[in-house]
């Protein structure tokens, strides 16, 4: 069968998939194949195939060629033969990545050649053993002779421990041979001699992709990119050593564990669920796991991983049970079978005889379980003995049959210790979770104390099981004596864990009994259970208690820090013990005199305190490190745009300074995990609704203090504009912090409304504020919230003592003051904000209001562009508004770019398809390329035009010059209002302007035409206006006058504006125009006189 030279070349290339094929490449078909770095296959051009054949057609020119033309023997070793002519080939061949060929191989090469060339090929032997290895080996290349000389230099360098010719040697072997795989090994080794690990990291790295097959290599540079912290690497490398090798669990183990370290937790997770799936009895990848759930917020799945393993340790003790049970009932022989003795397995037999008397063996079927099954054992050997080993069920029942009990129950033990894990879960979840919590704490201390039958319990609702209370419990009473010597205390740690789910679920007095335990312990051992107590009592205000637990720790020196200090000073200042609370502070701010608000609070005690001046000087302070963390902060912006700002080139100028500094894949890449030290314990229910009444009774104080202000508008008063300003603020934002209202903007961190403050610390700057009043006597305004959160709405007509109508006049009154006598941008702010409000979009007269009083803001920006968008949203909004279509005409009346818009396509585009919108809503039918129809309830019985849309559309055309399409329109406006000055004046302009344009057969007479327009158009104004609008019409002609040079008629009706009106408005362009038209005549003086008289300041 005759075989194409391209479907050879194909066949042949080299595939990891067909790792068997590797020496059935030619040459040329070697040295074209990339390695698996470019993982590409290059097609063989046409061109070649005549080429090919005249190199494959004699085999012996082909050996000739590959060989070394200096030493012929060489080809010897490159078939196998293990030759050496020289000890410099010897050792070639030791440092060399090429293996040795073997006469199979080389058999596999010539039947390549043979039927590349049409030969006949050589019948392949059919029992070849395949030599597998563990480590798949590299493919072969051959080797260029100045390769294979540098080669052997360099290793007598390497040898004689000469690293520098070394290394110089080896860098021109991968100039030559970029592939060279030993080169970069060999080189990666003398960089580690040279005590070089980054450059030993990235050339190891790089010989890693020449050898892509080999897991163990790659898991080697990966346990050195960890070394050096190479994060990115590493976790790339482990990559490639799990996807070679699906088995080491130890790389996906690492790589977990880097993917956590750089906070990539959704990985991390995904790593260590396979591990527990992997392994599911070991007790540090299932705590592990459980973290990684709490981190993920996921902490419901941490809690059910514990719950099975509970479920798990309670099925194993039935079993257990049941075992024992069966052990002394002789009539149930199947169990005693299965638990009490395994001698029949010893005497099973492995085989069995046939009806011809054959011995044959097991079902592979069989055997393949057996062996995984073998294998599952092995790797779970350690566990079952130590599991065996702790169990008090082995000394409980030391006749069973342990060995198989373990193999069919195994599972992880369910101990005080996963106990207390189970027990800091509950603890991060909400308090609402909490009555959960306490009832599987109970169930599972009864269950290692062996008391699961008493479910009595169940139904007592306080913790007295676990203390002398018990002894008044009439069924307690009841019990045996076995069952009433059995131990009920908890260990202190799970009694404290109770403590604080009794405190979370508002049972103070209950959890305050578990605490009280802590006094019979030794103080040093469980010092940290002091401080988590007095913790969660000061986060459940409970301020008093709290210092009474963070009091002893002030005797242990580990716990003389600002973390103590703090949290005291603050319980101190509820309890307006302000002299304790000064001590403490004043620690903090000797520690860390920059803390800004450790400075402001300390400020504030000392005002409570009556120390005035001491008061007034850590307020300057306090100001004063405020500017400099400003500065700061821009002076790290400015760096960052100037880091920003470089360009490529110089950047990598800068990288070149020290081009060993980095690995070869940057970490730049990943978010570095942030270790942030977080609450657990938070009594957040009962936070926010006592929150909720303080905030409520600030906001009414506040609203009150609006109408003394007031006044200031009516005189001027910038003073208590300002205070108004300030006050309607601080409502804003306490409106604003409810994000239940902003549905689009759930995700985005509340900063506060106004602008202008975004670029400062909230918090910091309003302290800052509420501590300046302090001075003018003013009272503090705490509990105002300042950051975003969820509020329970109970009531649907108010929020925080405010009707929703309140907020909502306060939110258009802010608006619009702050744009008048602020910043506009500030206002602009405000009432987008009350756009993305759902309570005031369920409103229709609330939305219409809102988009008006945006438009007026946008006015006064004096952006036509944003003042054209606002429009829009109008005009599709109230679709055919007679108001609306006019308010649009009169925001774009003056300004180059409001002519800019009004003659552009768009618009053009837009008030077309409003037409054709009017036109099938008029005559009951759909017209091609209308405007969706949003205003349905249009009443057209008559089915009259719409002149206003008639007119807009006439004036887009007109100032885009399509004078012929806008008189269309003005001739169908015409028809209704025949006596309208502003269509008999526009016909007549667009009339004159179309006999300019030349594009009139009969030009002359479409310039009487217009004129005619315009006389009527002056007429009309004349009789029945008053003299501004004569005036107007007067400048009107003498300007259209002026348009066809008819100088001297123009000049008439400019002196009439001149001499017959006192309105200066019109005077100064006609003024300017007369004298353009003397100066152009050359009467100088004229135009001198006008100009003195009229245009001169």
């Amino acid at each position: 069968m005759v075989t194409s030279t391209d479907d050879l070349q194909v066949e042949d290339t080299y595939s990891p998939k067909n790792k068997n094929n590797r020496n059935d490449n030619t040459d040329d078909d070697i040295d074209n194949q990339n390695d698996e770095v470019d993982d590409v296959v290059r097609d063989i051009s046409i061109d070649n195939e005549d080429e090919d054949d005249e190199l494959y057609g004699n085999i012996d020119d082909l050996k000739l060629m590959i060989s070394d033309d200096e030493n012929p023997d060489l080809e010897n070793d490159i078939y196998g033969k293990n030759y050496y002519d020289s000890p410099d080939d010897a050792l070639l061949a030791e440092f060399s990545d090429y293996d040795s060929v073997s006469e199979d191989d080389e058999q596999d090469f010539m039947d390549a050649i043979r039927e590349a060339n049409n030969f006949k090929v050589k019948r392949k032997r059919k029992n070849k053993k395949i030599k597998k290895s563990s480590v798949p080996f590299r493919r072969e290349r051959p080797v260029d002779p100045e390769v294979a000389l540098l080669a052997s230099e360099a290793n007598e360098a390497f040898v004689r421990n000469d690293l520098v010719v070394a290394e110089r040697l080896f860098n021109e072997i991968i100039k030559k041979d970029a592939r060279n795989f030993a080169a970069y090994e060999t080189l990666g080794d003398i960089y580690q001699l040279q005590n070089r690990m980054n450059d030993c990291c990235n050339s190891w790295f790089l010989a890693a992709h020449l050898n892509s097959s080999d897991w163990s290599f790659w898991k080697m540079v990966a346990n050195l990119s960890v070394e050096l912290n190479h994060i990115r690497q590493a976790i790339y490398c482990y990559s490639r050593v799990i996807n070679i090798n699906h088995q080491d669990l130890e790389s996906l183990y690492k790589r977990s564990v880097l993917y956590r370290q750089i906070g990539q937790i959704g990985r991390a997770l995904e790593g260590f669920q396979k591990l527990h799936k992997y392994n599911p009895l070991d007790n540090n990848i299932l705590r592990e796991l459980a973290v990684l759930y709490v981190d993920y917020n996921r902490i419901g799945n941490a809690i059910g991983l514990y719950i099975n393993v509970f479920k798990a340790n309670i099925a194993r003790r039935e079993a257990i049970i049941l075992a024992s049970e069966s052990v002394f009932d002789s009539s149930d022989e199947e169990s005693s079978e299965e638990f009490s003795s395994d001698e029949d397995d010893e005497d099973e037999s492995e085989d069995y005889e046939d009806e011809q008397g054959n011995r044959r063996n097991k079902s592979k079927k069989k055997n393949k379980k057996k062996k995984k099954q073998n294998q599952i054992n092995e790797l779970l050997k350690d566990f079952d003995t130590a599991r065996i080993a702790e169990d008090e069920d082995l000394q409980m029942y030391p006749e069973l049959n342990w060995k198989k009990l373990n193999a069919k129950h195994r599972c992880i033990l369910f101990d005080w210790s996963s106990l207390n894990i189970l027990a800091e879960l509950y603890l991060k979840q909400p308090s609402e979770n909490s009555k959960e919590g306490i009832k599987m704490i109970k169930r599972c201390a009864r269950w290692i104390q062996r008391r699961e039958q008493q479910l009595f319990w169940e139904d007592v609702i306080d913790d007295s099981e676990c203390d002398d209370r018990r002894y008044k419990n009439a069924k307690f009473d009841a019990l045996t004596d076995n069952e009433k010597n059995k131990e009920y205390h908890l260990p202190i740690d799970i009694r404290i864990r109770l403590g604080l789910l009794r405190l979370n679920n508002d049972q103070l007095l209950e959890a305050l009994n578990h605490f009280h335990f802590l006094y019979d312990e030794n103080f040093l051992e469980i010092s940290d259970l002091y401080f988590e107590v007095g913790q969660a009592l000061q986060n459940s205000e409970n301020y008093e208690e709290a210092v009474d637990y963070f009091l002893p720790l002030l005797a242990l020196e580990d716990f003389n820090k600002t973390e103590l200090f703090r949290p005291l000073g603050k319980c101190y200042k509820e309890l307006e013990n302000y002299s304790m609370a000064k001590e403490y502070f004043e620690k903090l701010v000797e520690v860390n005199p920059t803390d800004i608000d450790d400075v402001l609070t300390l400020a504030e005690l000392e005002y409570h305190l009556g120390n005035t001046d001491e008061f007034n000087n850590l307020l300057k302070k306090a100001v004063k490190l405020r500017k400099q963390q400003a500065e700061e902060l821009d002076n790290i912006a400015k760096e960052y745009e100037k880091e920003e700002s470089k360009s490529p080139e110089e950047k990598e100028a800068e990288n070149a300074i020290n081009p060993h500094s980095k690995p070869l894949l940057e970490d730049s890449m990943f978010r570095q995990a942030i270790t942030k030290k977080k609450k657990t314990l938070q009594d957040i229910e009962r936070e926010r609704f006592e929150r909720e009444k303080k905030i409520s009774s600030k906001v009414l104080d506040k609203y009150n203090k609006l109408k003394s202000y007031r006044p200031g508008f009516e005189t001027g008063n910038k003073t208590q504009i300002t205070m108004w300003i300030d006050i309607a603020s601080d409502l804003i934002d306490v409106f604003s912090s409810v994000k239940n209202f902003f549905m689009k903007s759930r995700s985005k961190k509340f900063v506060g409304i106004i602008r202008r403050t975004k670029r400062f610390n909230k918090l910091i700057d309003s302290k800052l504020e509420r501590l300046s009043k302090l001075s003018s006597g003013d009272n503090l305004l705490d509990g105002l919230p300042l950051m975003e959160e969820s509020v329970r709405l109970t009531s649907t007509t108010e929020l925080r003592g405010l009707t929703y109508d309140q907020w909502f006049e306060l939110f258009m009154e802010l608006s619009l003051i702050i744009t008048k006598y602020q910043n506009i941008e500030d206002g602009l702010s405000v009432i987008e904000t009350a756009q993305e409000v759902n309570v005031f979009n369920q409103d229709s007269n609330r939305v219409k209001t809102m988009r008006f009083v945006k438009c007026a803001i946008v006015l006064r920006m004096k952006d036509p562009y944003k003042l054209a968008e606002n429009l829009r949203v109008l005009l599709n909004q109230y679709q055919f508004n007679r108001k609306v279509l006019q308010i649009f005409l009169y925001c774009l009346s003056e300004g180059n770019k409001s002519m800019e818009i009004l003659s552009s396509t768009v618009q053009q585009k837009f008030f077309l398809r409003q037409l054709k919108a009017f036109d099938g809503a008029r005559y009951n039918t759909h017209v091609s390329g209308q405007a969706s129809l949003t205003n349905k309830q249009v009443l057209n019985v008559d089915k009259k035009s719409s002149p206003y849309l008639f007119h807009i559309y006439a004036m887009l055309l007109y100032s885009s010059k399509g004078f012929l399409s806008a008189l269309q329109y003005l001739n169908w406006m015409e028809r209704d209002i025949p006596n309208d000055p502003m269509v008999n004046l526009m016909m007549g302009l667009s009339h004159l302007h179309r006999s300019m344009q030349r594009l009139t057969a009969k030009r002359h007479f479409q310039v009487l035409h217009g004129l005619r327009y315009m006389f009527k158009y002056y007429d009309i104004r004349s009789e029945n206006y008053s003299d501004l609008e004569k005036q107007e019409a007067d400048y009107n002609i003498g300007r259209a006058f002026h348009l066809l040079n008819l100088l001297s008629i123009a000049v008439h009706f400019y002196h009439r504006v001149l001499e017959n009106y006192e309105d200066d408005t019109l005077k100064k362009h006609a003024a300017y125009n007369c004298v353009m038209i003397y100066q152009e005549s050359g009467n100088f003086d004229l135009a001198s006189s006008i100009m003195e008289k009229y245009l001169t300041i």
